[in-house]
């Protein structure tokens, strides 16, 4: 039956007062943006902390030491709180953004401040993104508890490097080489989803990776600039190691027998439990994977 005028006009005002509702629930977001400028700053340490929602980190620009930006709902109660100061050539940044209220002095005039409404229709509320100056090394704690993060640590001087994470989904990729030797990576993932790509970029000396319940890609993709270790352990979760076809690599596995062990075939059992690439004993730059599972299932990929 073909609609009536009523009828039209209805469907029209229904799909107006739609779409000013969805106007209107967009345009209810609250935007917090902390900033701080650099000065003197020869080296900078970092901890942010999360408790729930989604945390994107990236390169910024090279004067702002860090540039962040809130999106919230306007009923959201949790707030975001940082404190900076600067010591001896070295910036202390902490950033929380967690349900406690925490009391701490501090010298305000390090952190400009900017409060406004906003639109963004490309996640949700809680979100949370900072940029951090490539300009000096930088000592990077990360602390997740439940939501999602995306790590792009890209054109980034990272000098430590330790990422927790909970209940929580999770993506790492350094997609340049680190132009400062990282003396460690410590990755600890609960509950969840973890895939880190271009781990051989940051330019670490040992890489620590401690896995829960959940399923894991680490991609040693990238640039190998001195001999690294990578150590691995896994409880209930499947883990899927990815290396390069060209890069030397020796694995060292607990080859328990409650877990599973899948290596490719170009790696050549040397002994019992180690596998080696061709040119491993013939580099100086070389990468050994030590891998203990336990209940959980290992794949190690070359391509």
């Amino acid at each position: 039956m073909p609609a009536t005028a009523s009828s039209r006009t209805y469907a029209t005002g229904t799909v107006f007062l739609l779409a000013t509702a969805i106007t209107a629930v967009a345009l209810s977001q609250e935007v917090t943006r902390r900033e701080v400028t650099r000065t003197t700053e020869k080296e900078l340490r970092v901890s942010l902390e999360v408790s729930f929602g989604t945390v994107a980190i990236g390169k910024g620009d090279r004067d702002k030491i860090v540039v962040t930006e809130y999106w919230r709902d306007k009923d959201e109660k949790q707030q975001l709180d940082m404190w900076y100061d600067v010591s001896n050539g070295r910036g202390d940044l902490d950033i929380e953004l967690t349900d406690s209220k925490k009391t701490r002095k501090q010298d305000q005039s390090w952190i400009s401040k900017e409060e406004f409404r906003g639109r963004k229709l490309d996640h949700d509320d809680r979100h949370l993104t900072t940029k951090f100056t490539d300009a000096v090394p930088i000592e990077l704690k990360v602390s997740l508890g439940a939501g999602e993060g995306e790590f792009d640590l890209s054109g980034l001087k990272i000098k430590r490097l330790k990422i927790s994470s909970g209940a929580s989904s999770a993506d790492l990729r350094c997609d340049e080489v680190n132009a400062v030797p990282c003396d460690e990576v410590v990755i600890e993932s609960g509950v969840s989803k973890f895939s880190a790509s271009g781990l051989s970029n940051l330019n670490f000396r040992t890489l620590k990776f401690r896995g829960g319940v959940g399923s894991y890609k680490l991609d040693f993709g990238g640039k190998l600039l001195r001999a690294a270790t990578a150590e691995i352990e896994v409880g209930l979760g499947a883990v899927t190691v990815y290396v390069p076809r060209d890069m030397p690599v020796r694995l060292i596995s607990d080859e328990s027998w409650f877990s599973t062990l899948d290596v490719d075939d170009d790696f050549i059992r040397v002994k019992k439990s180690v596998y080696e690439t061709e040119k491993f004993r013939e580099s100086a730059n070389g990468l050994t994977i030590k891998i203990e599972s336990g209940l959980g299932s290992v794949k190690l990929r070359i391509r």
